[in-house]
């Protein structure tokens, strides 16, 4: 992080509500979290300190096809977490190593393109709701 960047209270809130968390976390659930706490934030103000922590990179964004948008602490690696995204009950699963990055490299070597970072998150059924399918 950028020593040089002012952060505001809600910014810190938000990452502190993140923070050690093994799941995403919508920003209605961030403000429902934070609600009845002396850190509380007002739902406007969740909103915008996601945006600017969005553009610092220090969260990540993350859809599961239910048209909300959940949010994590990124990790150290520049590519983020990947997932698997249950497309009924909307459990997500993060992967614990980045499935793809030899061939990240391969792309880079062979079109001579520099990647800053890149997104992969599969969708499907979880074991659970197959069963029941």
């Amino acid at each position: 992080m950028n020593t040089q960047q002012r952060w505001t209270r809600g910014q810190r809130t938000v990452l502190d509500a993140l923070q050690d968390k093994d799941h995403l976390l919508s920003a209605q659930e961030i403000y429902s979290q934070l609600r009845d706490t002396p850190q509380e934030v007002g739902l406007a103000t969740v909103y915008r300190a996601l945006e600017m922590l969005l553009a610092r990179g220090q969260v990540q964004a993350v859809s599961v096809g239910d048209q909300q948008t959940y949010y994590q602490i990124k990790s150290n690696h520049r590519h983020g977490s990947h997932h698997l995204i249950c497309t009924h009950c909307k459990r997500v699963i993060a992967l614990p190593a980045c499935p793809v990055r030899e061939l990240e490299s391969q792309l880079s070597q062979q079109h001579r393109f520099s990647i800053d970072y890149h997104v992969l998150d599969f969708f499907g059924l979880c074991q659970a709701c197959a069963n029941r399918a």
